[in-house]
């Protein structure tokens, strides 16, 4: 048998639509006796509202914030989440979904706790958030929930502070994939550096679990490298970048360098101003920088995060804890994608589509 409707139910319980209606949310105004008889057909044909009609008849206003970094120029890294973001709404534009980006200086704590504490969060239905600042992030989660108000964390996600759900990848495994990769026909008695470009590595927890796996692999493979050291340049422009680089390049025997975060592009460029193509490099995410020295094979390989499938999947998680109030997995973990100048283009194709859709 086809599913079974509120009229169907009707009709084999002999009353109006509306009767049906106010026995599935609760009403007064039915006997017992009818209410027993339409509990019954309900429970025998396992009836179940449809809640996706229900939320489009209901003509009702949903609002979201998404939280993240501020765009700094047309091609960073924060540019991505937000075509993910306006893919999810195309997909959902017959809901009455609205979304207000809250952005903020990710090298600022100062701006981002000015910026949240304005924020009227009885205001909204669910927030998508990307946190930089471990204590002022969860301050600012806090609120949310305890308001009540759905909460999902995406790219990285707050220590302590369980939250409806996550979006991202296993930061630890992959660092211990970076190792294993970086690893592959290393000269044994060589060294390796482990660049860190945030401002301080401690407001990211994704970046301290990536070197803790990056570590990890080189603690089960002991006799890989003679030196495994961290380089903390707390963001800085090229030209600081490219003086640590050459200190530790002269002070150690390097053969291979771990940089955590997007900024691989700057560790490159110092590689490639020297032609210096037998030091192997790995890092993150297909900023366009970062592509052409994959290409040029300055950079061998790039881990991508899928920021714009992130925070698509992070809508789309809202909608339905807000919208449908079905609950979601606590975690999604996206695949490590490998990316090498062999299969770059294939990624940079689909990733169009993404803009294409903006």
């Amino acid at each position: 048998m086809s599913r079974i409707r509120i009229k169907d139910i009707a009709r084999l319980a002999n009353v109006s639509t509306g009767t049906v209606d106010r026995v599935l949310h609760g009403r007064e105004g039915v006997s017992e006796a009818t209410r027993r008889r339409v509990e019954m057909i309900i429970e025998e044909y396992d009836y179940e509202p449809d809640i996706l009609a229900g939320a489009l008849a209901s003509n009702r206003t949903y609002r979201l914030m998404v939280c993240m970094p501020d765009v700094v120029n047309a091609h960073a890294f924060w540019k991505l989440p937000e075509l993910g973001v306006q893919k999810a709404l195309e997909e959902l534009r017959h809901f009455d979904l609205h979304v207000d980006y809250l952005r903020f200086d990710q090298h600022s704590k100062s701006d981002f706790s000015d910026k949240v504490r304005t924020v009227e969060v009885s205001k909204y239905d669910g927030l998508l958030f990307a946190p930089v600042f471990s204590k002022e992030a969860a301050e600012f989660l806090t609120r949310w929930k305890e308001a009540g108000i759905p909460c999902v964390q995406f790219n990285s996600r707050v220590e302590g502070i369980e939250t409806d759900g996550f979006i991202g990848q296993d930061a630890f495994q992959s660092g211990f994939l970076g190792g294993r990769l970086i690893s592959y026909g290393l000269p044994s008695g060589k060294d390796l550096l482990v660049v860190n470009l945030s401002l301080r590595k401690d407001n990211y927890q994704h970046i301290i679990r990536r070197e803790r796996g990056f570590r990890a692999y080189f603690e089960e493979h002991g006799d890989r490298v003679s030196n495994l050291v961290s380089v903390n340049l707390n963001g800085g422009d090229y030209e600081t970048v490219a003086d640590e680089i050459a200190r530790k390049m002269t002070e150690f025997s390097v053969a291979g360098i771990f940089v955590t975060n997007s900024r691989v592009h700057m560790v490159a460029r110092y590689l490639a101003e020297r032609g210096a193509m037998n030091v192997r490099l790995i890092g993150y995410d297909l900023l366009p920088e970062s592509v052409e020295y994959l290409k040029r094979e300055y950079i061998d390989y790039l881990l991508s995060q899928s920021p714009e499938e992130q925070s698509y999947l992070g809508i789309r998680q809202l909608f339905s804890l807000a919208v449908l109030k079905r609950k979601q997995p606590p975690q999604v973990l996206l695949p490590i994608d490998i990316l090498t100048k062999e299969n770059v283009d294939y990624y940079l194709n689909f990733n169009a589509q993404y803009e294409q859709s903006e």
